[in-house]
């Protein structure tokens, strides 16, 4: 049975981007054959994870939600909004 991606956690994508990173380093670092570096680099497209979302920590209970919330998912507290990086990116926040 095939589930889309859009059906798995958040949780479940965070760790499977990791899994992704530490195989693909993995294979690049080997003396991975042409036909494994395809494969690889096709299942990879395929999966489609993208980056993970930007989050940060509410400053009421501490609960991890999206960077871009206004409210806090788990205390629903009203979050202020971040500030932008000098070149327009957004800031990174860490928990």
């Amino acid at each position: 049975m095939v589930r889309a991606m859009s059906s798995y956690s958040e949780e479940s994508l965070a760790k499977l981007r990791v899994v992704v990173d530490t195989v693909g380093r993995e294979i690049a670092q080997s003396a991975a054959t042409p036909a494994l570096q395809a494969a690889w680099t096709e299942l990879v497209a395929l999966l489609a994870l993208g980056t993970a979302p930007e989050t940060r920590e509410c400053p009421v209970c501490h609960g991890i939600g999206m960077r871009a919330a206004s409210r806090c998912g788990r205390c629903w507290a009203s979050l202020q909004p971040l500030p932008a990086l000098s070149n327009g990116a957004p800031q990174r926040v860490e928990p």
